[in-house]
């Protein structure tokens, strides 16, 4: 069974209630070098070359979109994925996204079939916490970073695969992830350089000092100090700096906790140019706001039909 994570659990990106939004605040520009730390950089290195062995279970026509329920290989056994394509040959721009915990590949299906629709396509994979063996998503121990460092090494095999398809034009590449998944795409956007515009909801900057928050909610024993020091290194405040050229849109709730307002903003504030903040009147889960306001922007960026 894995463990709940309150301030990561999202299912569903959107709820069906409007909010408003108040737009574009900014923070300080970013004067940090565009280059991350080599020994940051280092942890998510993996063997880009290794065959794909991209397998389709099944595929079918879901309203005007082409779903291909796939697998191919990862660094550590292979990924499920599904593969949601317009009808017609491309090349058309492409999405990556990934839930937040425990998520899973279903959770942005209806948005990647609207997206087809708007002649883009998505690939959903599974994390690995969603796949057999099913495991807890964190432990509250320092090896927590080698899932969080697998689930990004997994998210750049994602972009190997998309890069590898005659229909996906290789310069219009996106990326999309929701609380953890923003979390991570937050290391994303630093690491990964084929993909230019990023969407992050509910983003939290320190994974370390927030597990170590939770943990100590949870009555967790052990050395959590040396636990949240473990942690560091996966923070996404340590690579949104670094993420010019690429766009990063930051999408949060005022009435969030975890993320609270304060840590949308610092991260930011801390986040390299081009970049986009918008506050939405909710909690964690965003709104349909929210969801417009990530299409819109990320057809644009994308160069897609809309």
């Amino acid at each position: 069974m894995r463990r709940a994570l309150p301030i990561l659990l999202g299912l569903t990106i959107f709820g069906a209630a409007c909010g408003g939004s108040s737009g574009g605040e900014r923070g300080t520009v970013s004067t940090s070098p565009t280059t991350v730390d080599a020994d940051l950089l280092s942890q998510f290195d993996y063997d880009a070359a290794a065959p794909l062995d991209v397998q389709e279970v099944k595929s079918e026509v879901k309203d005007g979109a082409v779903v291909h329920d796939i697998t191919y290989a990862g660094h550590e056994g292979r990924i499920d994925a599904f593969l949601i394509t317009p009808q017609g040959d491309g090349p058309y721009p492409a999405v990556e996204f990934m839930p937040g915990a425990p998520g899973a590949k279903y959770t942005f299906y209806t948005e990647a079939i609207e997206l087809a629709k708007a002649g883009v396509i998505s690939l959903l994979p599974n994390p690995p916490y969603a796949r057999p063996p099913i495991e807890d998503v964190v432990v509250f121990e320092p090896s927590d970073t080698d899932g969080i460092v697998q689930e990004v090494k997994e998210m750049r095999r994602g972009i190997d695969l998309l890069v590898s398809r005659s229909d996906v034009d290789p310069g219009r590449l996106g990326y999309v992830g929701f609380s953890w998944g923003a979390s991570l795409g937050g290391v994303l956007s630093a690491v990964e350089r084929r993909v230019h515009s990023f969407v992050l909801m509910s983003l939290v900057p320190r994974l370390s000092s927030d597990m170590r928050q939770l943990a100590e909610d949870q009555g967790i024993e052990g050395d959590l100090a040396a636990y949240e020091e473990a942690m560091q290194p996966i923070d996404a405040i340590n690579y949104l700096p670094h993420a010019a050229p690429s766009a990063v849109f930051l999408q949060a709730g005022k009435l969030d906790t975890r993320p609270s307002p304060e840590n949308t903003q610092e991260a930011f504030a801390a986040t390299s140019e081009p970049k986009k903040l918008e506050m939405y009147d909710t909690e964690h889960e965003l709104n349909a706001q929210a969801k417009a306001d990530a299409r819109a922007w990320l057809l644009d960026r994308l160069g897609a039909s809309g």
